[in-house]
């Protein structure tokens, strides 16, 4: 496989009246055509998108009353409650959203949270955390961000006579005819059900679980301020489980975005000092995705989730310093251990030959990290990637990352005769599997991948040719009616042909930022920034200085002297 593959850049060809458009929603033509490029069509889909929509009613989730009902019952009658989570950001932001919501109406006796250990539990609720629910006296579970898969775990329940409210977002396994299975419990909360009534498959767990508290605290008139803190952390999750930014996942992180420095949150509000995020400062869906969710996660890879959900349950200032200073460390230590991983990944993919998919071995990578690793390696190589590595118990596990045009959890489920177990998204699933399988899985999945030589390349898809002349001040500002950009939400990316690089400089203390001075072929001139390392840069310029680009434009404002920018994301040299 061959490390620097080039990849094809498509311009958007979908149609519309911009102009009309544009005159309606007193927008500029440009943002009416990358709108539509999101695939709004109508006026009335782009005024929602622009002014927020209506996040939809939980009552039109699956079980939703069911739900309730059992949940109420549990309250007038005492009982005790177990939530059990996930993990990931996701886990622990929909175990907090419950746990806060839930802690108004049960006491500390009453309520208690487990989230399974990555390494010794592995993922979801299983028959151990049965059997010490029943020893603890639990009659009754809440799963959130996972228990869709939990068949065996789901029928021990049940047999000891304890009731599962299940909350999760993850695909339903099917059974020999393609029917979606369903396991055993109470109440199946999942927007994927057949059936579901809920308008949008596509939300995390912590935000059906939002959708649920929001339920029980507006039937209850009671806690109501608390769901400002909990639409936060279903903000969060919804940045970090990478879901589209459309509809009402667009909403909460919008909402998440302008809320979260004012949190109420003890622990919440110790990490944002701990990750430097001013009360002051804006913040996007990058600091959601790239400084906060990495903290989060890194207490579930390298020590416990419960560190992650302790921190958001504190009500000790000093003590949530504490917790939070400590998952900043053991996220450097994560970042580390990642690298070496990458680059060890790295050097076994160069061996692979020109393969439809990426199945590598790391043996002694903390199997935690497996995920990111994976995800590097589909961004260095645009393939399919499993990376697996060894488990306690002579079995390997493996986390992987998906490209568009394979969807890697139904690939395993075609492969479920070779695996001890398996889950996950069209784009991202794990499995484990038996040492003596692996060969014969890896065959078997490289034979069935279904991938055509088309979907091995990465595409860029530019928004709008568009001229340095048309980067006015107003014009860049309402770029920002569009954010929070991210999956289904992408940056626009404008491009403009035949630039010449006037003059660079390469700068940074790690020389991996590049100044550039560019000017168009009307003459206009622009200062540019490219985030590459500089040796790179000199190495594939030699001695052309004209090239293809494409860039976001912002307004730097330095000693209060407003200064046009564009961010180059891509380029290519053109020939002399």
């Amino acid at each position: 496989i061959k490390k620097e593959k080039m990849k094809k850049w498509y311009v958007y060809g979908k149609k519309a009246d911009f102009q009309e458009l544009g005159e309606k929603l007193s927008l500029d033509p440009v943002l009416v055509r990358i709108l539509r490029n999101r695939d709004l069509t109508t006026e009335e889909e782009m005024r929602n998108f622009l002014e927020g929509e209506e996040i939809p009613s939980p009552l039109f989730l699956p079980d939703s009353i069911r739900f309730l009902n059992r949940l109420e019952r549990a309250m007038k009658e005492g009982e005790k409650v177990r939530i059990v989570g996930d993990y990931d950001v996701d886990g622990v932001c929909a175990s907090t959203i419950l746990a806060k919501a839930l802690s108004l109406f049960f006491s500390k006796e009453q309520l208690s949270v487990v989230i399974p250990h990555r390494i010794l539990d592995g993922y979801g609720i299983n028959e151990q955390i049965i059997e010490e629910a029943k020893a603890e006296g639990i009659s009754l579970l809440i799963t959130c961000d996972n228990g869709i898969s939990a068949f065996s775990a789901m029928e021990k329940a049940k047999s000891y006579g304890m009731d599962v409210l299940l909350t999760d977002h993850h695909d339903l396994r099917r059974d020999e005819d393609g029917k979606k299975r369903i396991p055993e419990a109470f109440a199946v909360v999942n927007p994927k059900r057949e059936g579901s009534k809920y308008p949008n498959e596509e939300i995390c767990g912590a935000m059906v679980c939002y959708l649920l508290m929001k339920m029980l605290l507006e039937k209850r008139q009671k806690g109501l301020d608390l769901l400002e803190e909990l639409a936060c952390f279903a903000g969060i999750a919804t940045v970090c489980d990478v879901m589209p930014l459309q509809k009402e996942n667009r909403v909460i992180v919008k909402y998440c975005l302008t809320h979260l420095q004012k949190t109420q949150n003890i622990g919440m509000q110790a990490l944002l000092k701990q990750c430097h995020i001013l009360p002051e400062q804006e913040i996007s869906s990058y600091t959601l995705g790239f400084q906060i969710g990495p903290c989060i996660n890194a207490g579930g890879r390298l020590e416990s989730a419960m560190l992650a959900l302790s921190l958001f349950l504190e009500e000790d200032e000093g003590k949530a310093e504490e917790k939070a200073a400590h998952l900043l460390v053991l996220n450097e230590e994560r970042k580390e251990m990642t690298k070496k991983g990458v680059d060890e990944a790295k050097a076994l993919a160069e061996q692979e030959g020109d393969v439809p998919l990426l199945f590598l071995v790391l043996p002694d990578l903390h199997e935690s990290l497996a995920g990111i690793v994976a995800g590097r390696i589909r961004e260095a190589y645009y393939r399919p990637c499993f990376i697996l590595t060894n488990g306690e118990d002579g079995s390997c596990k493996a986390s992987g990352r998906s490209i568009p045009g394979y969807p890697m959890a139904e690939r395993l489920e075609e492969q479920k005769e070779l695996l001890l177990r398996f889950g996950g998204h069209p784009m991202a699933a794990g499995f484990s599997v038996a040492r003596e399988n692996v060969s014969m899985l890896k065959k078997a999945l490289l034979q069935n991948a279904k991938l055509q030589a088309e979907d091995l390349e990465e595409k860029v898809w530019i928004d709008v040719v568009l001229p340095f002349s048309y980067l006015k001040e107003d014009f860049v500002r309402s770029l920002s009616r569009l954010e929070p950009f991210g999956r289904g939400n992408e940056k626009p990316a404008f491009a403009q042909k035949n630039v010449l690089l006037k003059d660079y400089k390469i700068v940074g203390k790690n020389k991996n930022a590049i100044k550039l001075y560019l000017e168009d072929e009307q003459g206009i001139r622009v200062e540019g920034v490219l985030f590459e390392d500089g040796e790179k840069f000199l190495n594939k310029k030699s001695s052309r200085n004209r090239f293809n680009l494409l860039y976001y434009p912002k307004i730097q404002v330095y000693n209060n002297i407003k200064q046009l920018q564009v961010v180059v994301s891509e380029y290519f040299w053109k020939e002399d």
